[in-house]
């Protein structure tokens, strides 16, 4: 087991070799060393030491401990779920998540690792299945760190992400919504429209094409996944096939796949460069796959073709009748059609009027700001990534959207008057409505500038919509917000990755009355 500075416990730093026994040519003459007890010796004349005797100067040996993952625990039954799906017991005082468990199982765990307040463990055996235990879909599931919910039926999935998220607002943001809407969940397989698959060569000459398995960094080998769209799917057996044949040892270790509205595009990330017959080969797959290949080359120094000519290219989804162009390495949702509910969903809930002005922070290439465009007088987006920014301009100019600006700056440091001033609100022309998209982080600091911005009273939306993808955020946000004078209206869920314990949600404030 490593110790909290990351060597494990037999390094050597846990007993130097200073301060030790002094070597000697012979035995010292006269009798013991004032104030010391003589050491009794062996019989070939060498001091005997015991080993857990004091030394002066010498740092104290490391206790040894033997590695306890996987060590079984214990038989437990399940009262309720955790945030995140895992089933909740305890052991020794400890509260225990145990992944792959329901609420009223009986289960075997085993320990997966054990903290100082909490345990982290797995199902080992189920005694008692619940009733609403169902049989994974995909083969992969046992090892693959992709889905970890498959075991638990669709709608139940969608309810307790729904219970989590209500929990967490409660009891970290002290708030609970007034209404609550329906989840949007639109099918639990063939969503994704990208994925990253990692590349591993085995010894025995074999390459491995998959994804992370659960706890460990090893690649589970993938030849089908139920969630991926089928045109990503079928991209998986031929890629794996050209792998083997690669002549250009251990070249390539990672692989994106990305679809967009009608184009398929395939990423490879190489170390090494590639042999002709590799890049002959892969062209070939190409053509047959009816996709395109791009090389990123030694990590991030942009794509290139197939001929090593730099390129910048564009893929294309659709969002409320626009079609939005992307650089494959962009930022995009990966779930096309709830992306297209999520939208229409803020859409509904910010109640646009034609001379309304709204921000859009966190705008990315502009997945909100240019459908906003389209109902209201002014929409300014902000946006950290400059070649996101780029993207939005460029989306804008191309559908003649002249009331979007796409400005790049970072939010976390800006401070209240800088938005202020780059979201052009004045005195006499406030900002109606903000629209929030922030990362797992939150957005504490900009809610901070809405708060001084209420007490100045420079700017007072009417309606605040915020997109999370964490619910512990949005919880601690929600507090914020409350202090800046708004109320949780309205509250509602997005299974935008169906099997998995991610929770995107949607939130409106209103200000208080």
């Amino acid at each position: 087991m490593s110790n909290r500075s990351g060597k494990n416990g037999n390094s050597s730093n846990g007993g130097s070799s200073r301060g030790g026994v002094s070597k000697t040519n012979g035995p010292k003459k006269g009798g013991s060393l004032l104030g010391q007890k003589p050491r009794p010796k062996k019989a070939d004349g060498k001091v005997y030491v015991r080993d857990d005797a004091p030394r002066r100067n010498q740092a104290r040996a490391e206790e040894k401990h033997l590695p306890q993952t996987n060590k079984r625990l214990g038989e437990f039954t399940i009262d309720r779920l955790s945030h995140d799906g895992r089933g909740v017991a305890s052991l020794d005082g400890k509260t225990m998540f145990i992944d792959g468990a329901l609420i009223g199982e009986k289960v075997t765990a085993r320990l997966v690792e054990d903290h100082a307040r909490f345990i982290d463990a797995r199902v080992d055996q189920i005694i008692e299945p619940s009733p609403e235990r169902v049989t994974p879909p995909c083969e992969h599931f046992a090892s693959c760190g992709g889905c970890q919910l498959q075991y638990m039926q669709p709608s139940a999935q969608v309810e307790m992400k729904q219970q989590a998220l209500l929990e967490q607002l409660q009891r970290w943001g002290g708030v609970v919504p007034k209404h609550i809407l329906p989840a949007i969940s639109l099918g639990d397989t063939g969503y994704r429209s990208r994925a990253r698959l990692g590349v591993w060569y085995e010894a025995d000459g074999s390459v491995t094409l998959g994804f992370r398995q659960r706890y460990s960094n090893d690649i589970t080998p993938i030849n089908q996944c139920i969630v991926l769209v089928p045109e990503l799917n079928a991209l998986l057996a031929p890629l794996h096939v050209w792998l083997t044949e690669l002549r250009a040892t251990k070249a390539v270790t990672h692989i994106e796949l990305v679809k967009g509205q009608l184009e398929i595009a395939i990423i490879l990330r190489h170390t090494k460069k590639l042999a002709d017959a590799d890049l002959a080969a892969l062209a070939q797959l190409a053509d047959t796959a009816q996709c395109t290949v791009w090389l990123e080359p030694n990590g991030d120094n942009g794509l290139t073709d197939l001929a090593g000519q730099p390129c910048d290219p564009r893929l294309v989804y659709s969002v409320e009748s626009l079609d939005l162009a992307f650089h494959p390495q962009d930022f995009t949702q990966v779930n096309p059609q709830v992306n297209q509910q999520m939208v229409a969903q803020a859409l509904q809930l910010l109640a646009l009027k034609p001379t309304d002005r709204v921000l859009d922070l966190f705008c990315g290439i502009g997945n909100f700001t240019l459908p906003i465009a389209k109902q209201c007088a002014q929409v300014v987006g902000i946006e950290a990534v400059e070649s996101m920014v780029l993207r939005g301009r460029e989306n804008a100019e191309r559908l003649n959207i002249t009331n979007a600006k796409f400005i790049a700056g970072n939010l976390a440091d800006m401070t209240h008057t800088q938005l202020q001033r780059l979201g052009g609100a004045d005195k006499e022309q406030g900002i109606t409505a903000i629209l929030l998209d922030p990362p797992r982080d939150g957005a504490k600091d900009i809610i901070a500038s809405i708060l001084r911005w209420g007490v100045g009273k420079q700017l007072s939306p009417k309606r605040i919509v915020y997109v999370s993808c964490n619910p512990a955020t949005l919880a601690r946000d929600s507090a914020l917000l409350a202090e800046a004078g708004y109320s949780l209206d309205t509250l509602g869920v997005l299974d935008m990755f169906p099997h998995t314990s991610h929770v995107e949600s949607m939130a409106l404030f209103l200000p208080k009355r």
